[in-house]
């Protein structure tokens, strides 16, 4: 972590430390009640893999030849500027099957006290509070355990099953009913998530929840790590899921930086973006 990177945009170059790189971005003051700032990120080979099969695995995980410490701390640096993780059920079902990456950020280990102790000194709650994106409410009740300091939220659309509403409404769970079938609407999510006093939301699911913000526009930044390494296959995550996106959503780089430490043998670029104004 003491390996410093190299800014490229915007010029001119720099040299700068990994350490608080994300920190410094001040996300956690960029939105508002009225339009909570909502951003994403992603870790990618060069040929756009983010999950893949992987031995002992039901599920799709990040390719261990791109996952690396020195991301992983990135991770971290964006979910300490949250008030909210937007996550989705997989994620907890994942969870209890043994199969989830880590537990959800930010993390409890002695690498990461400055992120927390850090949210602390921006009058932030010590950890962000939790949302679950659930068409299916397929929510393992033993996988919420290990959050139970935390407010947990649950979004799914206005025809859920009512008798698994009741249940997690049992265990604590707040309810938000987002649209008007089972699936969510990305817009009233938001919304309603502004209006339940959330400003600095951070999507930390897969492609499914990202397009489903991508299709509502309230996606205003995506941080992308890209590993300089090509994996292949023909079974594999990509950043979007379904149909195409119409129209496209231009982005534009807003900051990128070159990491030559990790994955080893490689280097990766460290780049986010904003919508096209």
């Amino acid at each position: 972590m003491d390996r410093d990177v190299t800014r490229l945009f915007p010029a001119p170059s720099a040299r700068m430390a990994l350490r608080g790189l994300y920190l410094g971005h001040g996300l956690h003051k960029r939105g508002s009640k009225q339009r909570p700032f909502v951003f994403s990120n992603f870790v990618s080979s060069l040929d756009g893999r983010i999950g893949v099969t992987s031995a002992g695995h039901t599920t799709h995980t990040v390719p261990a030849a791109i996952a690396n410490p020195r991301d992983w701390r990135l991770y971290q640096e964006l979910a300490g500027q949250a008030d909210l993780l937007v996550t989705s059920g997989r994620y907890f079902r994942q969870s209890a099957q043994g199969e989830a990456q880590d537990r959800l950020p930010v993390g409890a280990q002695d690498e990461f006290a400055d992120i927390r102790n850090w949210r602390l000194q921006q009058g932030l709650a010590a950890q962000p509070d939790i949302a679950i994106m659930s068409a299916s409410l397929d929510i393992p009740p033993q996988s919420l355990q290990p959050y139970r300091s935390r407010r947990i939220l649950v979004i799914t659309g206005a025809a859920a099953d009512k008798t698994r509403l009741r249940e997690l409404e049992q265990l604590g769970v707040g309810i938000i009913l987002a649209g008007n079938g089972h699936q969510v609407d990305g817009r009233r999510m938001i919304s309603q998530l502004g209006q339940s006093g959330y400003r600095s939301i951070y999507s930390i699911a897969g492609p499914a929840v990202f397009t489903t913000l991508l299709q509502a526009g309230r996606m205003d930044r995506l941080y992308l790590t890209l590993a300089c390494t090509l994996l292949g296959g023909e079974i594999y995550d990509t950043l979007t899921r379904g149909g195409q996106l119409t129209p496209p959503v231009n982005m534009q780089l807003a900051g990128l930086c070159h990491d030559p430490w990790a994955p080893e043998h490689a280097g990766q670029l460290l780049a986010y973006f904003e919508p096209a104004r």
